[in-house]
């Protein structure tokens, strides 16, 4: 797992119908910016953890 702080959202005009109703985030860690699935309703400025990997996949079986 990661801590991050959510920078802004992110916009994609394609992706898995899977994701729909799915906010993507922007998150700056320590070393990176990563796009995040957004499950929590995290906002701007917040400090939020981020799993990936297996963990992730099990939020709504979609491809994140």
């Amino acid at each position: 797992m990661i801590i991050g702080t959510v920078k802004g959202s992110v916009w994609a005009t394609k992706k898995d119908e899977r994701l729909n109703g799915c906010k993507l985030m922007l998150v700056q860690t320590k070393r990176n910016l990563i796009v995040a699935a957004d499950e929590v309703g995290a906002g701007v400025g917040d400090c939020v953890l981020l799993c990936y990997g297996s963990s992730a996949h099990l939020l709504k079986n979609a491809p994140i």
